[in-house]
């Protein structure tokens, strides 16, 4: 799956982070774009395992200082 965290774009590497880092680490996760850069806020598109907790990891993510928002991105096309 493919989570989408919003940023305001202070660091360029968001796995780079190790609070970040820490909290997606056992969901093996992997930058899948360059980073969408719109003014003062960047979007990370990351994908971690289809298992991963998201009622858990979400709020954990949106604790730390510089994530704004973080949702699970939708699927391009539905599932055939």
């Amino acid at each position: 799956m493919q989570l989408v965290i919003r940023t305001d774009c202070r660091q360029k590497d968001l796995l780079e982070d190790p609070k970040i880092k820490t909290l997606l680490a056992p969901f093996e996760p992997v930058s899948s774009l360059e980073p969408l850069e719109l003014d003062t806020e960047c979007y990370y598109y990351i994908t971690i395992r289809d298992n991963a907790p998201l009622k858990e990891l979400i709020p954990q993510l949106m604790r730390i200082k510089s994530i704004e928002a973080v949702y699970e991105k939708p699927l391009d096309f539905p599932p055939m």
